[in-house]
């Protein structure tokens, strides 16, 4: 055997399944190694080769089929566009924003284009038609277009109308949507007129996105709106060729990294067998995907968090073989763009290009067992999902009817269900809050409601109640005194016997900013309860240990409650079973654990309070 050679000894799926039951010491195997998905896929503890042997697409190279990019060379010869959106409304302070932004390493100039803007669009552009542009137009990008017609030659990028993105996110549109296709066939006539390469249509599936959809969702309503799309240009002369070649995608990234990987690639996939369907060539089956990172993640609370999150999404997208990429501003729930904010929010991509030498792998997730698997799980789904609503009459039909936004709210429910639960985390909102941070966010900015066209898809964050929740107690201290609602832990014995539980009564109170009356612990339950009557608390946690509890709780609450009758007594920890009557009869109030619902139990504590 030479110095380079080894002698492994490879293990089975069966040898290994077996060290993780022994591991496990009695938990079930299936329960806790096998992970469900909002997408409804579950994610298995192991992936082998075993996993991938029937992907024939999973063997192909790079840019020779949907799954693995456009580009035999990946990001080598043309590095995905860094395209930070700038937010100025005013045509100066915007032109002088972009040109900040691509002097600083942004290679794309990107905004969203108002009335205003539009009516200065030479402006807005002056000297930077030599750069490639992303703009979106709203619901028709045909004056736009004209408006540039001297300079159409030079265009590049996209300079996008979503008409049907704007039904579903505001309910309504300015105008007929018939007409709006009209515009839409009449830009891409234009396009092939002028011979430049820009897009036309953009299709975003960030609104199903920020509704809360999961990952299927997006790409399958996507998918199904590029569909209605195509029938309503045929309709109008436009063939399939012609259309696919004027469209660009764009997702959003969310916190689940490899399913949002899995997302894009698979979304890939799913275009060619459409454009497939639709006759159309090699060409028009690939399809052009922008992303950008998740504004649904964003958190308002421990906001420095959110540039964590940025980093993971930007990287899943770029993994996944994005053509461009967007990544929000870290603080963009808390006030306007920066200066700071924009330059944190670039340097993420400058560096992921240029000093992670993320330019470098051509299809970095090709060969990832994991991957490749999961990719195929999520075609699937999409697939499967496109069919249910082409059997329900296609994309607007459903719109119109309310069931796409049915099936994302159902989604998004189960998000904050999951959430208020905290079997998904949110850290610094629903674990480990920040509490020397304060907000002055305005409690009564509600969502705006919009026409009635259809019911609209309103943008959410998967964090929005916990932060109303404690936005709730800020609010309520600076209109009384800086008064808050006390809770008292009722610690028993030394510190090595109560600390594991009272620090998680504290992390799981201090969601709400609720005010902590910690101690050392007590020796005797007289000492406790007195401790506890005299602290001016409402509410009374006892903290300790499973095997001390039998002894002290039905004590301790008595004594409390025939102190101050109107002082709520808690146990941390679930009881057992054989001792549970005898803490209801001493008049225990309930129990927190890891079990609770952290939302409505700390929502019930603050009407106790008199918070609302």
């Amino acid at each position: 055997m030479s110095d380079l050679e080894f002698d492994f000894n490879y293990s089975s799926y069966d040898e290994w399944k077996e060290a993780a039951v022994q591991a496990l010491k009695g938990a079930p195997f299936e329960k806790k190694m096998f992970t469900p998905t909002y997408e409804g896929i579950t994610l298995n503890p192991l992936y082998t080769v075993e996993d991938t042997k029937d992907l024939k697409a999973a063997r192909t190279f790079p840019g020779l089929f949907a799954l693995r990019g456009n580009s035999a060379s990946g990001n080598l010869k043309h590095p995905w566009e860094i395209a930070q959106f700038v937010s100025e409304s005013d045509p100066d302070e915007l032109h002088k924003a972009l040109v900040h932004e691509l002097e600083r390493g942004a290679t794309t100039a990107a905004f969203n284009l108002d009335k205003n803007l539009a009516n200065n669009i030479h402006k807005v552009l002056n000297g930077l038609l030599d750069k490639p542009l992303y703009i979106y137009a709203g619901a028709s990008a045909l004056e736009t277009l004209k408006a540039l017609e001297n300079d159409a030659r030079d265009l590049k990028g996209c300079i996008g109308a979503d008409p049907l993105g704007v039904l579903l996110e505001t309910g309504d549109l300015p105008k007929d949507l018939d007409k709006l296709f009209d515009d839409m066939a009449e830009s891409i006539k234009w396009a092939d007129a002028k011979h430049t390469p820009v897009k036309t249509i953009l299709i975003r599936g960030s609104v199903a996105h920020n509704g809360g959809a999961s990952a299927v969702q997006e790409a399958a309503y996507a998918m199904t709106a590029a569909i209605e799309i195509l029938r309503s240009m045929l309709v109008r002369g436009i063939m399939i060729g012609e259309a696919a070649r004027r469209m660009r995608f764009e997702f959003s990234q969310g916190a689940n990294f490899f399913m949002e990987i899995a997302k894009i690639r698979a979304a890939r996939i799913v275009w060619a067998r459409i454009a497939e369907s639709f006759g159309g060539d090699d060409d028009a089956k690939r399809c052009e995907i922008f992303a950008k990172t998740s504004s649904f993640t964003k958190t308002i609370f421990d906001p420095y968090v959110n540039m964590l999150r940025n980093t993971t999404e930007a990287f899943s997208a770029v993994v996944a073989g994005v053509e461009g990429l967007t990544v929000c501003n870290f603080d963009e729930t808390l006030k306007p763009q920066s200066e700071f904010s924009r330059r944190v929010a670039r340097n993420a991509q400058i560096m992921l290009q240029k000093e992670f030498n993320l330019l470098e792998p051509v299809d970095p997730a090709g060969g990832s067992w994991y991957i490749d698997r999961l990719t195929h799980e999520v075609a699937l789904k999409i697939w499967e999902e496109l069919q249910k609503i082409e059997s329900q009459g296609g994309f607007l039909n459903s719109i119109k009817q309310g069931l796409i936004q049915d099936d994302i709210e159902q989604t998004l429910n189960a998000r904050f269900k999951k959430l208020a639960s905290r079997a998904d985390r949110a850290v610094g909102t629903n674990m480990y809050p920040n509490m020397l941070e304060h907000s002055d966010i305005n409690l009564n900015n509600k969502n705006k409601t919009y026409g009635d066209k259809v019911k609209p898809i309103k943008a959410h964050r998967w964090t929005e109640q916990f932060e109303e929740l404690r936005l709730r107690t800020e609010d309520y201290k600076a209109k009384n005194n800086n008064d808050n609602l006390k809770i008292f832990l009722a610690n028993m014995g030394p510190i090595p016997q109560h600390k594991a539980r009272a620090d998680f009564i504290s992390g799981f109170m201090e969601v709400a900013a609720f005010e902590m009356l910690r101690n050392d612990g007590f020796k005797t339950v007289e000492e406790c309860a007195e401790a506890a009557v005299n602290s001016n608390a409402l509410i009374s946690v006892i903290c300790s240990t499973d095997a001390t509890y039998p002894e002290i709780v039905p004590a301790l609450t008595k004594l409390i409650k025939a102190k101050k009758p109107d002082m709520k007594v808690y146990l941390a920890g679930e009881p057992a079973a054989e001792f549970k009557a005898s803490y209801d009869e001493a008049g225990i109030d309930g129990y927190i654990s890891v079990k609770s619902n952290c939302l409505e139990l700390l929502t019930e504590f603050q009407k106790l309070k008199g918070m609302f």
